[in-house]
């Protein structure tokens, strides 16, 4: 079996490695972007990486691929729906992962909710907004970043990305500030890591729905808009101009009750060595944050201790999920 790090041995070094010598089977990419594609005998037939599918599968697993991989040599029977050459897909690729770059720029923080800015309609401003801009303005509400609404209308991501970018360029989108930018991607790192362990631990598959439906319940009862939806994927639609002491009220005590759940699978050791992990992923910004919004009972540096506290925190009280 053909496996390790794409890093290590370079992503289109691999899949020229698996035309030359005529494989049949599937690569599946597990990190930053998770993907398969699919050979028979050398030939690349299709991509899957989330709703995406052939050619634009296989951009976006290009620009954002990191992390393993693996290849399972398997009898492939399926449509072939890469319809450029090798060639031409990378020739397309090379030319988005420009503009992805200058787009991240733009929006240096992935998961800050996007704003609409109001056009005076005295201003001699006019612009030129096609179907996709319309599209992914009418899903602009304040709440959601550029990853959420590319997963609603099942777009790319990178694509997404460099659309905004654009429009804020125009001023027509803004985004909220730094600190609330950064308390998101926490959680969302966070409670991404906790309901995977969910998902992969908690063993019965009817505990496992008990906990998205208590888990959504109790967070629709606080008034938060925060929903654990398929695969463990949850959805953050706290309101950009909530006060940010609120905001990361809400992040703590759902987040909470995301590692009280995690527990029915994982003991407290296993649990805190994946955040201390995670902890150690996180930038210096980041880190920052997690101080100074009390994030530290839960999240904190291999061999440190989580700060002094109640368990976890003073906020469920007698409420929230507790599946044991």
């Amino acid at each position: 079996m053909l496996e390790g790090k794409i890093e290590r041995q370079g992503f289109l070094d691999i899949i020229q490695l698996l035309a030359m010598s005529r494989k049949t089977g599937h690569l599946e990419i597990t990190g930053a972007a998770n993907g398969t594609l699919f050979f028979s005998r050398g030939e690349l037939l299709d991509c899957h990486t989330g709703r995406l599918v052939g050619d634009e599968a296989y951009i976006e697993l290009f620009i954002l691929v990191s992390g393993s991989f693996k290849f399972h040599d398997e009898d492939v029977n399926l449509n072939k729906r890469i319809t450029k050459s090798l060639t031409d897909l990378l020739s397309e690729a090379s030319k988005r992962a420009t503009e992805w770059d200058a787009a991240r720029k733009e929006l240096p923080f992935e998961d800050a909710a996007l704003v609409l800015i109001p056009v005076d309609p005295e201003a001699e401003n006019t612009f030129d907004v096609g179907a996709m801009d319309w599209a992914i303005v009418s899903q602009i509400d304040g709440k959601r970043s550029y990853p959420e609404i590319a997963r609603l209308l099942g777009q790319s991501k990178t694509k997404v990305a460099i659309t905004i970018a654009r429009l804020k360029k125009k001023g027509l989108i803004t985004t909220e500030d730094e600190e609330s930018a950064l308390l998101r991607s926490i959680f969302r790192k966070t409670a991404r890591l906790l309901s995977h362990l969910i998902e992969t631990r908690v063993k019965q598959k009817r505990n496992r729905e008990r906990i998205h439906t208590d888990f959504n319940k109790w967070t629709y009862s606080k008034g938060w808009d925060i929903r654990m939806i398929e695969e463990g994927e949850l959805v953050n639609n706290i309101p950009h101009d909530m006060p940010l002491k609120d905001k990361a009220k809400a992040y703590r005590q759902s987040l909470e009750q995301l590692y009280e759940a995690a527990r029915s699978g994982l003991d407290r050791s296993e649990l805190t060595d994946h955040l201390s992990d995670l902890y150690e992923q996180l930038s210096d910004k980041e880190s920052k944050i997690i101080s100074q919004y009390g994030l530290g009972k839960l999240i904190s540096p291999a061999g440190k201790d989580r700060e002094e506290g109640p368990e976890i925190w003073d906020s469920s009280g007698g409420e929230g999920i507790m599946p044991r």
